[in-house]
């Protein structure tokens, strides 16, 4: 009789064991499907992520298009803009698959300040490269001079070694009645005021500019400051101090208004665009 007693209670708490794993289980199942609910959920709504992978592939899209319209010296407006509206269309298809209505409203090209997006709004002191081991390219052109602040405001442009010091200074103003280049100390007049400006940096057109002298046997990086008070084209070209080739340059800029919508939101973004 008391075998029997021990049995059932055995019986019993297997019965309590196995209910409450049941529990266990169904609530961890449920707890599983409602996560997945809500990633599926949140897979079909715009997120911020989206915006930012929009923007940085209408860049790369935009670069494209502007080295596929470049023929040597010669730029293609059509052909630029009628590659852009190409992405447009392949884009607006890859999200209607996904239930999203995407539309990018292209504007003119405009010249670009020196800043880092282009625009007079955007960020004036700012890191070109980095890690620079040898410059061999390194052009300004400037068609609106206007632009130009004076001496107490100039647009500078700096070669700084990793120690944080200066090795090369050049800065650009208008003193009311001719442009201005002034290289370390050394000033000299390149232009009239609203004349359009070429400057070959490494190669000493319009005047020596000291710059590879200066920068020789150092690895550093180029900054402009007060980059909203110019306007123009700039390239770039050489090579980082671990053996990679590099280029960077602006020659336009582009304000684009992308617009996404899902059955529960919609964003416009008005994004500057740098031609390259």
């Amino acid at each position: 009789m008391k075998h029997c007693d021990e049995s059932g209670q055995i019986l019993l708490l297997a019965a309590f064991a196995i209910g409450f794993m049941i529990v266990i289980s169904t609530v961890m199942l449920n707890n599983i499907i409602y996560a997945s609910n809500m990633a599926s959920e949140s897979s079909n709504d715009i997120n911020h992520f989206e915006i930012s992978n929009i923007a940085q592939i209408t860049q790369d899209a935009s670069n494209a298009a502007y080295y596929n319209a470049t023929t040597g010296n010669q730029f293609e407006n059509d052909v630029y803009f009628n590659y852009l509206e190409t992405y447009s269309q392949e884009i607006s298809t890859l999200y209607a698959y996904r239930g999203f209505s995407f539309s990018l409203g292209n504007s003119t090209l405009n010249d670009a300040y020196f800043t880092k997006n282009g625009l007079i709004t955007g960020r004036s002191n700012w890191t070109i490269i980095d890690n620079i081991d040898h410059t061999n390219k390194f052009t300004i052109e400037m068609g609106d001079t206007s632009k130009l602040s004076n001496l107490s405001d100039p647009f500078e442009i700096h070669a700084i070694n990793q120690s944080g010091v200066p090795i090369w200074k050049m800065k650009l103003y208008d003193d009311g009645s001719n442009i201005n280049v002034s290289v370390d100390d050394q000033t000299h007049t390149i232009g009239t005021s609203n004349s359009s400006i070429y400057l070959n940096i490494i190669n000493n057109t319009p005047k020596d500019f000291h710059f590879a002298t200066s920068t020789a046997s150092e690895t550093y990086r180029i900054d402009y400051f007060n980059s909203s008070n110019a306007m123009g084209l700039y390239s770039i070209t050489g090579t980082l101090s671990d053996g990679r080739d590099f280029s960077r340059e602006r020659y336009k800029v582009i304000n684009t208004t992308i617009s996404i919508a899902s059955s529960k939101n919609m964003i416009n973004v008005s994004l500057p665009i740098t031609v390259p």
